[in-house]
């Protein structure tokens, strides 16, 4: 009995189709000129040759080419690099072994950044007869179903419903065994292809394979996901449920159940004894092929909840560092951040101890980058995952490099500062500096004049890179007064020039309320005594990691405008909490040399908290947050307002220069 339903007209197209099959490259000759496995009739187990030629293809006259390899063996999909190497004819050629049970091979092609997927034939070679190769050849081409395929093929491959439907029911006519592995994405497509309800064959189908001696975890979960076809069938369903609760008790449906029931457990105590019960009856290594949207959802959650409720009330850091092997890659990187580059950034924990944790969290993300987590196994070939952790763990790995920099342990600093260069070197500014400094210790002085030159063009530089950069200018001879001429030189560029007009567009006219407030100096200002003068306005707050990350650049403009009477900056300190604030807010500004002017925020009546300015200009502008930059010109309208900090203090310090610079020009006119 066949299992799916086809239209008539795509039985006789399947009669067609399969009248042509063989062990090899599906699509005929002209392809296998292209790309060839040799032996053609390879096996399980076998070291087969792969073939490409590039000079029939969009890759020719390329110096190197790799390609990524997609396999399909007893139902699951792998993912491979594989490094090519030219032969004597111009071709390309990479072995490869493949696995038991192997049924189709697919292939693209690299060459950098360009990639061949072979267009609408694809670079595929389907197994003779093996359990899988029609299925794997309909499923793979159909985006309909293929989130548990990597969809690395050009659309012009893809394939219609009822087409995936005709290679399912051909795979279960050579194979009848397959159907236990095939039928959820066989009930998916009749759901699309068929006008009527198909509830009663949906319930047919997994009958049958709930009558099947023993299901795998993959077999289990497609059940589950089956049921998911048939909404309002609640009675159905929890008989469904029941079924696989009782012949599997440790199972998938069993185990996502209890994460659930894990993750809403509010008692610290009791969860912590559920988890260890947990992981004995649902050891990792048992569900590691398989990955379900419940799991995906919950668990790395849960498992952060635990060790972060651990740590905020015991001060216990025993469940993350005993359990960082067990750990995913995500809450490792979720563990660099919170443990190490938040108290970083916020100078709350000393730097002997954030090194301690930062020298056991990070080899541990490291390693991590050599495995593909089961959730991309069989979507990312490892280094496309290697790319993809990179990425993801690049600011925490640049924050190791700070704490290596202050800790003088220059070696591991430069080889975290070369691991992640390909991602921030020129983008990001911290980064431009850290390794600023690094060519300046190796003398390194021609090289370290050319970089920051090359940030500059950029706008990602530093104060500490811009006086540099002037001492070494001023050694070769040149005059003080032509340095910021030849700065700006450095910037020029129609990039820098479209960023200044589009600055400009967001010039607004708005009248801006007065305030009284108490300053750092001594008295009150009053904004009203300003008029004749641009006043700029920077909300900040001590416990505000961005607020004092921008405070370089703002000194960069203050210190721009030193000399200027008609230009006055003030900083205006908000949302404080502690009783403290106003001391802690001076040792701040005393211990980095800021010449800042500090005003306090009065308190709010409505909440008694030290916040009525910026509560009130919030709501008038339709703000919300800090850092918050805001330039009222000469008549005491609001001009420009800001909110945030991009990570260059040279571009923010220009965006203040740009409106105030207009803004005197506009007077003048």
């Amino acid at each position: 009995m066949r299992l799916f339903n086809v239209f008539k007209i795509i039985t006789v197209f399947a009669f067609l189709l399969i009248s042509l099959a063989f062990t090899g490259n599906i699509w005929g000759q002209d392809q296998e000129e292209v790309f060839s496995v040799e032996p053609r009739f390879p096996k399980g187990g076998d070291l087969v040759t792969l073939s490409y030629d590039a000079s029939q293809a969009p890759l020719k006259d390329r110096d190197s080419l790799s390609a990524v390899v997609y396999t399909y063996a007893d139902f699951q999909w792998n993912v491979k690099n594989l490094n090519l190497e030219q032969t004597d004819d111009a071709k390309w050629q990479g072995k490869l072994e493949l696995e038991p049970g192997i049924a189709l091979i697919n292939c693209v092609f690299y060459a950098k950044d360009t990639l061949d997927r072979g267009g609408a034939n694809t670079y595929t070679w389907m197994i003779n007869n093996a359990p899988g190769s029609y299925s794997g050849w309909g499923i793979m081409r159909n985006p309909n179903i293929s989130e548990d395929f990597p969809q690395q093929l050009d659309s012009l491959s893809f394939i219609e419903d009822p087409v995936t439907l005709m290679w399912l029911n051909n795979e279960m006519r050579d194979n009848p065994s397959s159907r236990s592995h095939i039928f959820y994405s066989g009930l998916r497509l009749l759901q699309r292809t068929k006008a009527e309800d198909q509830t009663g064959r949906i319930k047919e189908e997994l009958n049958y394979i709930l009558s099947l001696p023993a299901l795998d975890l993959k077999q289990q979960y497609d059940v589950q996901r089956s049921l998911e076809l048939i909404p309002g069938n609640q009675t159905y369903v929890d008989s469904v449920e029941s079924v696989l609760l009782s012949k599997y008790p440790d199972g998938v449906l069993a185990r996502d159940r209890a994460i659930k029931q894990l993750f809403r457990e509010a008692d610290l105590d009791k969860r912590v004894k559920a988890y260890d019960a947990f992981i004995k009856q649902f050891p990792e290594e048992k569900f590691e092929d398989i990955s379900t949207t419940t799991e995906e959802l919950y668990y790395d959650k849960l498992y952060r909840s635990i060790a972060y409720t651990y740590i905020a009330e015991n001060k216990d850091y025993s469940f993350v560092f005993d359990k960082l092997k067990s750990a995913s890659y995500t809450n490792l990187v979720d563990y660099a951040w919170h443990l190490v580059s938040i108290p970083y950034t916020n100078e709350s924990m000393s730097l002997d101890s954030l090194q301690l944790f930062a020298d056991r969290i990070f080899p541990e993300i490291e390693s991590r980058e050599q495995e593909v987590p089961k959730a991309y196994r069989g979507k990312l070939s490892p280094n496309q995952w290697k790319a993809m952790a990179l990425k993801a763990a690049a600011s925490e790995y640049l924050t190791y490099a700070k704490i290596l920099n202050e800790q003088k342990d220059y070696k591991h600093e430069a080889y975290y500062l070369n691991k992640i260069a390909a991602l921030l070197k020129y983008e990001n500014t911290e980064y431009n500096a850290l390794y600023t400094r690094q060519l300046v210790r190796q003398n390194k002085m021609d090289e370290a004049v050319s970089f920051i030159a090359a940030c500059l063009r950029q706008n990602n530089t530093s104060p500490e890179m811009l006086q540099i950069l002037k001492e070494e200018y001023l050694k070769s001879g040149k005059d003080a007064s032509g340095f910021d001429e030849y700065v700006a030189s450095l910037k020029t560029g129609a990039e820098n020039q479209k960023e200044k007009e589009t600055l400009l567009t967001q010039l607004i006219k708005k009248p801006i309320e007065d305030f009284s407030l108490e300053s750092s100096y001594g008295g009150k200002v009053n904004l009203k005594d300003q008029l004749g003068k641009i006043v700029v306005i920077d909300m900040w707050a001590t416990w505000c990691a961005p607020c004092k990350k921008a405070m370089p650049g703002m000194k960069m403009a203050v210190d721009h405008y030193a000399d200027d009477a008609n230009v006055k900056f003030y900083f205006l300190d908000t949302q404080e909490y502690v009783k403290d604030y106003k001391t802690k807010t001076a040792a701040f500004i005393k211990e980095k040399g800021y010449p800042f002017e500090v005003l306090y925020d009065a308190v709010n009546p409505e909440n008694g908290k030290p916040e009525m300015v910026y509560t009130k200009y919030a709501k008038a502008f339709q703000f919300s947050g800090i850092p918050q930059k805001m330039i009222i010109d000469q008549d005491g309208y609001l001009r420009w307002r800001s909110t945030g900090y991009e990570g260059s203090p040279s571009a923010l310090a220009d965006e203040i220069k740009t409106i105030v610079d207009y803004l005197k020009a506009e007077s003048k006119s």
